[in-house]
């Protein structure tokens, strides 16, 4: 059987997901890596396995890794605010400040009753007051 054929229940992939979440907060990010790694090869099309990624990423300050793995998210899904307010973050640990700012701006506009609104307005407050 090749993976192309495996084809995932919706419950497992959320579960083996969650498993990858509960592992980062651990600061097993390996590990967590590697889920997020599986699970993006399962679904191809899904930009929050790429996310996930690029959190691990950013977590070990890999700062460029994190940006091409969201930048890569949102390849899959454009219009995602989820990929777009972690690839802004990404380009912020860059000091792309510029970028950061217009795209969590975007997200604001687009999608103001998402949580990614909201972590897309806790972003540009830190930059407005970086004390």
């Amino acid at each position: 059987m090749r993976l192309s054929q495996v084809q995932p229940e919706t419950e497992e992939v959320r579960v083996v997901l969650e498993a990858g979440f509960a592992l980062c907060q651990l600061g097993r990010l390996s590990e967590a890596e590697a889920i997020f790694r599986g699970v993006a090869e399962l679904l191809p099309s899904s930009e929050v396995p790429q996310v996930a990624l690029g959190q691990v990423y950013l977590q070990q300050g890999l700062w460029a890794e994190a940006q091409a793995a969201c930048q890569e998210a949102l390849q899959r899904a454009r219009a995602s605010s989820y990929a777009r307010v972690h690839y802004a973050e990404a380009l912020l640990h860059q000091q792309q400040y510029t970028a950061a700012t217009e795209l969590l701006g975007e997200v604001i506009a687009t999608d103001p009753d998402s949580p990614h609104c909201h972590t897309a307005q806790a972003l540009l407050a830190v930059l407005s007051d970086p004390a």
